[in-house]
């Protein structure tokens, strides 16, 4: 009776860690197949040099992406770092393999260097926030 409890206890340790290492391998798999999944943003580009334009002339500049990932991606919030600049995007969700833009326009009727940054937050993992940078300067027109 002894070795057959002994027997007992013994399969039943190994039947534990057996269901120990398939479920651990199994979660393993399920946070490789969730990381591949994920949104990817990526910018055309993150800056735009205004150059030198004049009081009054158009501000708008559009800044494209594109989700290069599996899952669907959400821009959060897009915040300017003063009120003379004002964005604009969509708020639905970017499917995969889609394109999405954010417009931007800076109010050129105040004279001075442009140095501004947007605070662009998304649900990709590895680029929660991207900041996009505006540069440029605005001049009096002259008679």
């Amino acid at each position: 009776m002894r070795n057959f409890t002994k027997n007992i206890l013994k399969h039943s340790l190994y039947t534990y860690f057996l269901c120990c290492f398939l479920v651990i391998s199994n979660n393993i798999n399920a946070q490789t197949n969730n990381s591949n999944s994920k949104p990817n943003i990526v910018f055309e580009k993150t800056s735009h040099d205004y150059g030198v334009i004049f009081a009054g002339d158009n501000g708008e500049v559009v800044f494209k992406f594109k989700n290069e990932g599996k899952s669907p991606l959400i821009i959060n919030n897009v915040v300017a770092s003063c009120g003379c600049t004002s964005p604009k995007w969509s708020k639905d969700p970017v499917m995969p393999q889609q394109s999405g833009e954010i417009k931007i326009t800076y109010n050129t009727n105040i004279i001075s260097d442009i140095k501004r940054s947007i605070t662009v937050s998304t649900n990709d993992l590895d680029k929660p926030r991207i900041v996009l940078i505006l540069t440029g300067k605005v001049i009096r027109r002259e008679h």
